[in-house]
């Protein structure tokens, strides 16, 4: 029977990915399996049923692999040998040597039985976001609540001693509030949502719950005006320092705890928030882009750490202004802000201050640019980027290789010339990139491009499945929006036209953000969660509101 009928008689709402692969039978694929009998090797339906695992969670190789290592009963159920799961390298070989033929098969049976899986309620292919929403049950449900409000208290030291020592404002000495009483304040703000003023006075409840008001000096905690404009005395540099301070010493304090690649792969991205009012003489304000329902904005980029679902923000950086980035260095009359000088920064930052070593960038096409070409090949950074459709690519597109029936297929482009202005050197400096066409599918309507330096081939079928392969991890980095929308619900509520303020509620939501996905990622895996990195059982939303509960804590 195929896999997609003995799914149908499986799935309900209840049923995971790892339930129904050890209830389905592989057999009928056996004789196309290229390894003899007498070969050493892991039995072929047991590794059939993990590569369709791993494509039904949508994961990685080093997931699947830290999965069965982790849950050895899961990995017996699938039919390898007790305490003999599949290496990770086996698993990597995997779909391009003996389960070459079959990889569209693991494909096309994945998406059929998540689309089965939707219309059933299951979770099955739901994306972690969406599917966290769901609350557990019982002793379950208890042991989370438990475990997130211990980790959340523990979440409130790490915020005194690791976050707060990061920042300090520019005040006089001996001042009524100290740093940490603001930055409390600023947490508040952050968690409740708030406005200055109305986060201001819900501290002042938390500082005293029961003041007497006929004491004109009681004590309530700083006033939200007075925050903001301790706040505008910090330049954006400043700002920015302290931020990615506190964003490294997070991350030294999360790597012990977490699973990530090493070396790690990198996303930089820029998000846009919007900015409403006049904005005459406001230098930092910009265009929005087209495609926003608001005209103006402020623009931010991040670099993150890419693990499984998970984007773990390790630095931040204020762009579209050239008085804090070095357009000195750079040929021309134009001095705006360079994205080759941002990715600069904030590789140094995450390799220098956070002392992690990058394999691999992932960015998003503004970042198609001579100057980033060549500070990552520098720097001996791979990387993977969208190639904007100018006339040279659509030349290269209308060019793509076809198969008999006239459909396009992977196609590489070595030696793909660029020009553009590059830091310390020459207006039209000559860079060389490969350009990369990946065919439509059931995601893009359209041909996708890519610009790597990755060493890719298209000479025969295996070349072309290893280069889809490599370019559609791209997609790894497609939680950013998700992650950005999650960065700003930390970020209070503001009319302030000051870039400071601004720049400092955003980076401060950053940290908070951080902060919560550590809590996630410590729950989870205090309750043995084996896929605890593909979904955050802890729900934004639910974090702020036990934060909320613990505040007190830090008065």
């Amino acid at each position: 029977m195929p896999l997609t009928e003995q799914a149908a008689a499986v799935v309900d709402e209840t049923t995971v990915a790892a339930d129904l692969v050890t209830q389905l039978d592989f057999s009928r694929y056996e004789r196309r399996d290229p390894v003899p009998d007498w070969h050493d090797s892991k039995p072929f339906e047991a590794m059939f049923a993990a590569l369709l695992l791993q494509e039904l969670e949508d994961t990685s190789d080093g997931w699947l692999h830290r999965t069965l290592d982790a849950d050895p009963d899961l990995a017996t159920e699938l039919g390898f040998e007790s305490g003999d799961p599949p290496s990770r390298s086996t698993i990597s070989r995997a779909d391009t040597g003996r389960f070459a033929e079959l990889t569209s098969t693991i494909e096309t049976t994945a998406r059929q039985i998540q689309q089965l899986a939707t219309e059933r309620g299951s979770p099955i292919g739901t994306p972690y976001e969406e599917r966290a929403s769901g609350e557990p049950t019982g002793s379950s449900k208890r042991t989370v609540n438990r475990l997130l409000r211990r980790k959340t208290r523990d979440l409130l030291d790490e915020l005194q001693t690791v976050v707060l020592p990061a920042f300090e404002f520019d005040r006089p000495e001996d001042p009524i509030y100290d740093d940490e009483e603001f930055l409390t304040l600023e947490a508040c703000l952050g968690v409740t949502g708030t406005a200055a003023n109305g986060g201001a006075e819900t501290y002042g409840d938390y500082v005293n719950p029961d003041p007497d008001l006929d004491d004109p000096f009681y004590e309530d905690g700083p006033s939200g005006e007075t925050l903001l404009e301790a706040i505008k005395d910090l330049s954006p540099t400043d700002i920015t320092e302290m931020v990615n301070q506190g964003a490294a010493r997070v991350l030294t304090r999360a790597k012990p705890r977490m699973e990530f690649e090493t070396p790690v792969m990198l996303s930089i991205d820029v998000t846009y928030v919007a900015f409403y009012g006049d904005r005459e003489e406001l230098i930092r304000v910009q265009g929005a882009p087209d495609d926003k329902s608001y005209d103006w904005c402020h623009k931010f980029a991040t670099a993150n750490v890419v693990g499984d679902n998970v984007h773990f923000a390790a630095a931040m950086l204020p762009v579209g202004n050239a008085d804090y980035h070095d357009s000195d260095a750079y040929p021309g009359e134009d001095k705006s802000y360079r994205v080759g000088d941002v990715v600069r920064r904030l590789v140094d930052h995450v390799t220098e201050e956070c002392r992690i070593n990058v394999r691999r960038l992932y960015g998003d096409a503004e970042f198609y640019a001579t100057d980033v070409f060549t500070s990552l090949e520098w720097r001996d950074i791979r990387y993977v980027i969208p190639a904007p459709r100018d006339d040279r690519v659509k030349r290269f597109i209308a060019r793509m290789d076809e198969d008999v029936d006239g459909n396009k297929q992977v196609t590489v482009k070595d030696d793909h010339a660029v020009h553009g202005p590059v830091k310390h050197d020459v207006s039209n400096t000559r860079a060389e990139t490969t350009l990369v066409g990946l065919p439509p599918d059931e995601d893009h309507d359209e041909v996708q491009t890519f610009a790597t330096n990755l060493v890719l081939d298209d000479e025969i079928r295996l070349d072309r499945r290893w280069t889809k392969k490599q370019i559609t991890r791209y997609r790894r980095r497609g939680g950013m929006e998700t992650a950005y929308s999650k960065i700003k619900e930390f970020a209070p509520w503001t009319t302030s036209t000051d870039f400071s303020v601004r720049l400092f509620h955003f980076g401060f939501a950053v940290l908070l953000y951080d902060l919560w996905l550590l809590v996630d990622f410590l729950v989870q895996t205090l309750i043995d969660v084996v896929e605890f990195r593909t979904k955050p059982r802890v729900t934004a939303p639910r974090f702020r509101a036990f934060l909320r509960r613990e505040v007190s804590a830090l008065l």
